[in-house]
């Protein structure tokens, strides 16, 4: 009999149904029966992927510095230096000095100095203080000495007074003058700290001849390399008539052992010699590490040295700084990145980077000021010097009309005045800094539109006018490159030259 479509049609329909039915079972599908024991209610899919847990964000950053006020020029204590991180959620975390960043590592200037400090995308501010020397006093505890001896720094107590109100007991780093005591009785004596002077009184005696000397040694171990100081040994002299004392002039045969074991070393003073035996230890050097901490420095001049720390490694794999160190090249030459290769001995070098720069923006937040008067007005002159020279570094005087009237001439005005000065510095060597950047404050009497620099160098020649920059109705900028005379002239008919 032969089928319909139809009915083939009715045949797909119930094979269909039965197919369902068993995927059902076997897979899941649809609302199938659960096994015996099974809960009837639908079961919730097992999401296996883990939610990140975000990081948290910086939302605030605190700063502030517990340390002292300090010297102008110096380092603060980093370690006086608290930032703390407050985050969006978890409590704040006190930062480490390499986790941040700060706009200073110095203090630049008497009194607040701001400090800026970046972490992430936040910033916060502190401040330090900012001190300078204005003066030192010093005082003898022992007053008599006897003829060719000295006080030192175990006989003078040295005082710093800064412009805070701080005192500060100066152990180091100050000069004595003289060298030792030549003429008896009671004389001055000079005592020399960044460039502050005090004074006190001792007295020389003669106590005769030098009979005897006894010699120790203050350094519990002599090592070879490292140079010896008068500091390290105790020397007493005992003269004819008895009288004893310890004495700081006498002389060593030797300040560094190259060899080890006992090394003899003879000690000096008034015509008499002791000689005594160190045992020195052999400590050779492995290797030397220098550091730049001074700032960007113009091409063609030298980086300052106080700015080079060079440190030599033992083997013992103590660190030490020395002084005692040579580089290849100690000018900068180019505008960027200058490398300076620095030698200890003649096998071990190390190198660093030291920033080349073509202009150095001025900062008048520090400058040695100076006034000149030809008797008749005043003239004021401000230079914007680094924080590492002195603030009166640069001198001004005024020059005699006589002496510059033959350049004066030469201009060819017929009206004006003028007042002529030489500039200078206190140090010879402070000229290595130039060109210095200046602000120059004109007499009431002169009008800024009308008035120029001019460069006279051997008081009979003009030799050009100083480009010039006008900041205020009485105060121009300008940059000088030379010391020497200048002449600052006022006249209508010094309008518009420019």
């Amino acid at each position: 009999m032969k089928k319909k479509i139809f009915d083939y049609a009715i045949l797909t329909g119930c094979l269909t149904i039965v197919i369902l039915f068993f995927a059902n079972g076997i897979f899941g599908f649809g609302g199938g029966t659960t096994k015996a024991g099974a809960s009837d209610a639908t079961a919730t899919p097992i999401n296996n992927w883990a939610t990140p847990t975000p990081a948290p964000k910086a939302v605030r950053l605190v700063a502030g510095y517990s340390g002292t006020s300090v010297t102008v020029g110096e380092e603060y204590d980093k370690d006086k230096l608290s930032v703390i991180a407050y985050y969006d959620y978890g409590e704040p975390k006190e930062l480490k000095p390499s986790e941040y960043t700060v706009s200073s590592d110095i203090v630049y200037k008497n009194g607040m100095n701001t400090i800026i400090v970046v972490y992430r995308d936040l910033t916060t501010m502190t401040y330090v203080y900012g001190r300078s020397l204005v003066g030192i006093s010093v005082s003898p505890l022992k007053y008599e000495y006897g003829i060719g001896n000295m006080p030192d720094k175990r006989d003078l107590n040295v005082t710093g007074l800064y412009s805070d109100g701080s005192i500060k007991t100066i152990t180091d780093d100050y000069v004595i003058y003289p060298q030792k005591l030549e003429t008896l009785g009671s004389q001055e004596i000079s005592v020399y700290y960044q460039g502050k002077e005090a004074k006190c009184r001792v007295s020389a005696r003669d106590w005769t001849s030098v009979a005897a000397i006894a010699v120790t040694c203050n350094k519990p171990e002599i090592v070879t390399n490292i140079p010896l100081s008068k500091d390290d040994f105790t020397v007493m002299v005992v003269y004819t008539d008895l009288t004893a004392e310890r004495v700081s002039t006498f002389t060593m045969s030797k300040n560094v052992f190259y060899d080890s074991g006992k090394q003899p070393i003879t000690i000096s003073y008034g015509g008499v010699s002791k000689t005594i035996n160190l045992n020195v230890t052999e400590r050779y050097v492995t290797g030397v590490r220098a550091e730049y901490t001074g700032g960007d420095v113009l091409v063609g001049r030298k980086f300052r040295r106080e700015n080079m720390h060079v440190y030599i490694k033992y083997v013992d794999g103590e660190e030490e700084e020395t002084e005692y160190y040579t580089v290849d090249n100690s000018t900068i030459r180019y505008v960027g990145k200058n490398t300076i290769t620095v030698y200890y001995g003649d096998k071990l070098s190390s190198q660093v980077t030291i920033e080349g720069t073509a202009y150095q923006n001025p900062n008048f937040d520090y400058v040695s000021s100076d006034l000149v008067t030809n008797g008749k007005v005043v003239v004021k002159v401000d230079t914007a010097v680094p924080w590492y020279l002195e603030e009166d570094c640069t001198t001004l005087e005024a020059v005699p009309d006589k002496n510059v009237k033959k350049a004066y001439r030469k201009l060819k005005l017929k009206s004006g005045s003028y007042i002529a000065f030489n500039y200078g510095f206190e140090n010879f060597n402070d000229e290595l800094e130039m060109p210095l950047s200046v602000r120059v404050t004109i007499p009431d009497e002169y009008d800024i539109e009308h008035t120029y620099l001019y460069y006279c160098p051997n008081n009979k020649t003009v030799l050009g006018c100083i480009d010039r920059k006008i900041v205020s109705s009485k105060t121009f900028e300008c940059s000088l490159f030379k010391t020497g005379t200048y002449m600052l002239v006022y006249s209508d008919e010094l309008a518009g030259i420019e």
